[in-house]
């Protein structure tokens, strides 16, 4: 009777043990890949630190300077943009290493997630306007004023296009975004300017402001366009 309690005991000790340790090992899963995408960014943080020192050195040494660098990329993929003049490495990981939608800077080294968005001035119809650009959407907004000589604008004539990338549709009608306060129509010009929060390539999101100062009310109209999203964010302030 011992025996078969003592076997029995075994068995289920045996059984509780393995799923106890199943149970871990799976919660451990993904602070492995953590910390593994964890070492990988500081990893190349360091590489690229050390390869801008590198470029600034040649740079200050002038023309027919060179060096040899060697890197070892490792998880990941390295490309080397002339057109933009920047290296970029890119390492795909469901760890959630870096808030989505966000990049730190230190000195000329930028790391992010989801740096999938564009914000660069252009011309369409003959207008300057902001282009902000992501995998899905372009986004064009009027580029008009600024802050040490605004204009007379228009909330009807600030947002003048949109072009959908998936379905290449265009949403372009005249007037078609229009921003009131209260219903009043001295709300809907002021003076005022348009203004990228950033421009440039790889960013997490482009935002452009539209500061008007109205008789009825002084506001701000944010267009925000985000890495990944198949809309665009409008915010009142």
């Amino acid at each position: 009777m011992r025996q078969g309690i003592s076997l029995i005991s075994g068995v289920l000790f045996l059984a509780i043990t393995i799923t106890a340790t199943i149970i871990v090992i799976q919660a451990a899963i993904p602070l492995v890949e953590k910390l593994q995408a964890t070492a990988a960014i500081e990893k190349m943080k360091g590489t690229f630190a050390e390869l801008d020192q590198v470029i600034r050195d040649v740079a200050a040494q002038g023309n027919g300077s060179r060096r040899t660098v060697s890197l070892l990329v490792d998880p990941g993929e390295l490309v080397v943009n002339n057109t933009l003049n920047l290296i970029l490495w890119t390492f795909e990981t469901k760890a959630d290493v870096i808030t989505p939608r966000t990049a730190q800077r230190f000195g000329n080294l930028i790391i992010g997630a989801n740096l999938e968005t564009s914000l660069n001035e252009t011309t369409l119809w003959g207008n300057t306007t902001y282009r902000i650009e992501n995998e899905h959407l372009i986004v064009y907004i009027n580029k008009t004023g600024n802050r040490s000589s605004p204009v007379t604008l228009y909330t009807d004539q600030l947002l003048l296009a949109i072009y959908n990338k998936d379905t290449t549709d265009w949403l372009q009608n005249p007037g078609f975004f229009k921003v009131s306060i209260d219903n009043s129509p001295n709300s809907v010009s002021g003076l005022g300017y348009t203004i990228a929060v950033e421009n440039g390539s790889y960013l997490p999101f482009g935002q452009v402001n539209a500061i008007v100062n109205s008789t009825y009310l002084n506001y701000t109209i944010k267009f925000i366009l985000e890495s990944g999203a198949d809309f665009i964010t409008i915010e009142g302030e």
